[in-house]
């Protein structure tokens, strides 16, 4: 698992944490069943976050929390066969294929490659399952690099342009059923992330000469922890506002929530707050993996991750 939107399970009762499992295991056997064994490496936090919440409100959330036996847990099939589940896995394939393809086009990429070629069949199958959504990726991605070369400095904004293709996506996957209140706390969750991966690159773009918001227009960079260190009260504020208004929009979306609102309270209210601490001290890469596996341009370049 990779992502930024992750539970503090310590924190958790051991009936919230059978459930947060539960829903990470079952977005990658969504993948698993639908593109392959391949496309389970890009499962995410982020994906569980929106699998639950949008499950919670529109279907029960409704998932077999008893683990089976046996196989081993990546060829084991799902047991939650939702129309809803099945979209986002198709959904989460067509972004990290967008992710890989863009850093291919910064520049020479042997892991994006090799990223591209392991997920080829997976892409290929949810580009002809939904080429709607790829349309719609597509588009989004192609406001964000425009946003990019014109040297955009607000990183907020690019957060929501980042997060526009995902609106647009989820909007038409949950059709009637979509509200404001859905749109205000993707779109700020899709901001959030755009800004911390953000902050985690600064010395990962300054050296690769990579567009990053943070850069843009800054002389005098040393290194990514200066960086923070002396500009600790504008990034505190831009972080605040940006939390602040996914509260708001959570709260208004917890009342039409059917299960799991504890579950995702500590992933809001604790997770968090714990995410933003380790980036801005400077902590390892969160969650690394599929950086390791493939390209690492996976969060600010597809939509944030969700």
């Amino acid at each position: 698992m990779f992502g930024y939107t992750f539970p503090i399970e310590p924190m958790m009762t051991n009936e919230e944490q059978a459930a947060y499992r539960a829903y990470y295991c079952e977005t990658c056997h969504q993948l698993r069943d639908g593109y392959g064994v391949m496309s389970t490496v890009i499962v995410s936090y982020e994906m569980t976050f929106a699998s639950i919440i949008l499950n919670s409100v529109l279907e029960g959330g409704v998932i077999d929390k008893e683990p089976k036996a046996g196989k081993l847990c990546v060829f084991r099939h799902s047991d939650n066969h939702t129309e809803l589940l099945k979209r986002m896995a198709a959904y989460t394939v067509l972004v990290a294929n967008n992710g890989l393809v863009d850093d291919k086009l910064d520049g020479p990429s042997v892991k994006s490659s090799f990223g591209l070629l392991w997920l080829n069949r997976s892409i290929e199958r949810a580009k002809s399952d939904f080429p709607h959504y790829d349309e719609l990726i597509m588009k989004g991605y192609g406001i964000l690099r425009e946003k990019e070369a014109a040297g955009c400095s607000d990183p907020v904004e690019m957060g929501k342009a980042s997060a526009a293709s995902m609106i647009w996506v989820l909007r038409e996957m949950v059709g009637e059923e979509w509200t404001p209140e859905l749109e205000a706390l993707f779109e700020g969750m899709g901001i959030w992330v755009y800004v911390l991966d953000a902050l985690e690159d600064l010395d990962d773009d300054y050296k690769g000469h990579q567009y990053n918001p943070f850069l843009a227009g800054c002389s005098d960079f040393v290194s990514g922890k200066q960086y923070i260190e002396s500009n600790i009260y504008r990034i505190s504020e831009i972080l605040n506002g940006i939390i602040s208004g996914i509260q708001r929009a959570y709260l208004s979306v917890r009342e039409r929530m059917k299960a799991n609102q504890t579950v995702t309270d500590n992933i809001i209210y604790q997770g968090i707050p714990v995410a933003v601490r380790r980036v801005m001290a400077g902590e390892s890469k969160m969650q690394p993996s599929f950086r390791n596996l493939f390209s690492g341009r996976i969060n600010r370049s597809i939509g944030s991750s969700f």
